[in-house]
């Protein structure tokens, strides 16, 4: 008897042919993936016009994307798949994590704990600081700070050539106490990139472009989960509003006027100057 090319057919042969992979979880998640994808084609009623038009758009993404700009760690965020993926996978205890972005970069540098990003550009300066901390309180040794924000114009050294490569970006490695602290200047709200698939998409379907003002950080220690979350100053604008839905109540934090001498002398402030404290808190690893 011929085989049937039913519906129903087509998804259950697609699960089955990942059922031989080396990787049990490999197996189970393209097994999920495929019949998930089909059940929105049968819904959809997805024409072969709309496919290959889905397939131009992931071509293009494809195009755009380099070491710099990920075009789909972008349309993972607008879409909230990044976001979802933070919510699943979020350690009990730890600091609420938000999205990586598009801009984000391997190769920032190591620099002293308490630099100055600042070098002399245009910013009203804010001192960030804090530690890295256990469930239990207690401070985390080794860990470190990947930290990366944009400019005063709202651009990232990826979306403006004017800018030094490592401008407002390095990794920080905290002290004894897990303290980390370092001389920045207050983030802009932005848009997301719209010259490419991604913004197109965005403009198409009348979306909001804007993300609230925010820091980037990546927290990691030896023996524990690691972190990457963003920190959004409370007040900025769109912060009801984030096109990536990134934004999460824990990770809301005051800007607030801060005497301390000091600090003022090391960096060349004036008083009272802006500053961030926040704590991160992570979860060893299972």
């Amino acid at each position: 008897m011929e085989k049937s090319l039913g519906n129903d057919s087509v998804t259950q042969d697609a699960i089955r042919s990942f059922k031989t992979a080396s990787d049990p979880r490999l197996a189970e998640v393209m097994g999920l993936l495929a019949k998930h994808l089909h059940a929105f084609v049968a819904e959809s009623k997805l024409t072969k016009e709309e496919w290959l038009h889905g397939l131009k758009f992931l071509t293009a993404a494809a195009d755009i994307t380099t070491e710099e700009r990920n075009e789909f760690s972008l349309l993972s965020d607008i879409m909230g798949i990044s976001s979802m993926v933070d919510v699943v996978t979020q350690p009990a205890g730890a600091t609420p994590s938000s999205v990586l972005g598009p801009f984000h970069n391997h190769d920032s540098q190591v620099r002293p704990n308490g630099s100055d990003l600042t070098q002399g550009q245009p910013g009203e300066r804010v001192w960030f600081h804090g530690r890295v901390l256990d469930v239990h309180g207690q401070p985390v040794a080794n860990a470190q700070i990947d930290f990366w924000q944009n400019a005063d114009n709202g651009l990232y050294p990826a979306q403006d050539p004017a800018q030094d490569p490592h401008n407002l970006r390095c990794k920080i490695n905290c002290d004894a106490q897990g303290g980390f602290n370092l001389l920045t200047i207050c983030p802009h709200p932005y848009t997301v990139p719209t010259d490419g698939p991604v913004g197109a998409l965005l403009a198409a379907s009348n979306r909001n472009i804007w993300r609230p003002a925010h820091f980037h950080m990546i927290v990691s220690a030896p023996g524990y989960v690691g972190l990457v979350t963003e920190l959004f100053p409370s007040g900025s604008d769109y912060i009801d509003n984030d096109t990536v839905f990134g934004v999460r109540p824990g990770l809301i934090v005051d800007i607030k006027p801060s005497q301390d001498a000091e600090v003022a002398k090391r960096f060349g402030l004036p008083t009272p100057f802006n500053e961030v404290q926040f704590d991160f808190c992570l979860v060893k690893q299972a």
